[in-house]
C-alpha cells in the first residue's frame, strides 16, 4: 500500500492519469482532499478493469476534463 497524499500531490505525481484511491477523505463539498493511490494509468480501462477492492474507493482523473457538460449544451442549444 502506498502513502497517503493530498489531491494536489496526486495531481503532480500522476499527471493526466486515472487513479483508484482508497483511505480517502473529502471536504464538505465532496471534493477529495487526501487518500492513498492504489492504481494509476493513463488508460482509464486499465485502472477500472482490475478486480474490485473490498473497501471504499474513489476513481478520479488528474488531468483537465474535455467534458463540457450541461452548461455547453444550454449555451449552444438555447443561445444563452
Amino acid at each position: 500500500m502506498g502513502e497517503r497524499m493530498t489531491w494536489e500531490e496526486m495531481k503532480k505525481a500522476y499527471p493526466d492519469e486515472w487513479l483508484l484511491i482508497t483511505d480517502y477523505e473529502s471536504d464538505d463539498s465532496g471534493h477529495l482532499t487526501v487518500g492513498t493511490v492504489e492504481r494509476h494509468s493513463s488508460d482509464m480501462y486499465e485502472v477500472a478493469k482490475q478486480p474490485a477492492l473490498n473497501r471504499p474507493t474513489a476513481f478520479r482523473y488528474t488531468g483537465e476534463s474535455s467534458f463540457m457538460g450541461l452548461r455547453s449544451h444550454i449555451q449552444h442549444e438555447h443561445n444563452i
